[in-house]
């Protein structure tokens, strides 16, 4: 992918970003600014980290289903088609430990 296709590609995060946030980001550097990307963490609740991590699930769920290979890289996994680092596996243990979710 050279730098074009990769701009095009994270350019595709910015409007519902900046819908989700109430914002109007130019671009995904601007979005990552600390000042901004903590702007926007502030607003995130219990319920949405909850919200991302079954969308996540499905999502992996979904990549299998679709026959994508699970790729391991340093011990995370992730499909090259959508490379979650699987993240929401350690949120999900995270919340189940403190009894915010039950075991599915």
């Amino acid at each position: 992918m050279d730098c074009r296709s990769a701009y095009s590609h994270r350019k595709q995060y910015i409007t519902p970003i900046n819908k989700a946030y109430d914002e109007s980001f130019e671009n995904m550097d601007e979005y990552k600014h600390e000042a901004n990307f903590k702007r926007c963490l502030r607003q995130l609740t219990l319920e949405d980290v909850i919200e991302a991590v079954k969308r996540a699930k499905d999502i992996m769920k979904l990549n299998k289903e679709n026959g994508y290979t699970l790729h391991q890289y340093k011990g995370y996994s992730y499909y090259k088609e959508n490379p979650s680092l699987m993240i929401w596996e350690v949120i999900e243990t995270i919340l189940l430990d403190c009894e915010l979710i039950k075991k599915e």
